[in-house]
């Protein structure tokens, strides 16, 4: 498991960021405050106030943990 830091600060890149993690086995949450939500669900994702920074906590399966890191690395905040 491993959890990083994410901010998307618009509706487009929240959108791109749900595709780019969707073909992937592993499980994905956001996680802001109490609530959490399935990242790959964008419904659940712009129930979220994507103007902050958000916790992507990530179960890895069939060792994808590179390949989701490069996928995701654009929303990362820094």
């Amino acid at each position: 498991m491993k959890t990083v830091t994410i901010k998307f600060g618009s509706v487009d890149n929240a959108t791109s960021f749900v595709k780019a993690i969707e073909d992937f086995e592993s499980h994905f949450d956001l996680i802001y405050g109490r609530y959490v939500v399935d990242a790959k669900s964008l419904l659940g994702v712009m129930t979220m106030d994507i103007r902050n920074k958000v916790d992507l906590r990530i179960m890895e399966r069939e060792n994808e943990m590179p390949t989701i890191m490069e996928a995701i690395s654009p929303y990362i905040a820094a």
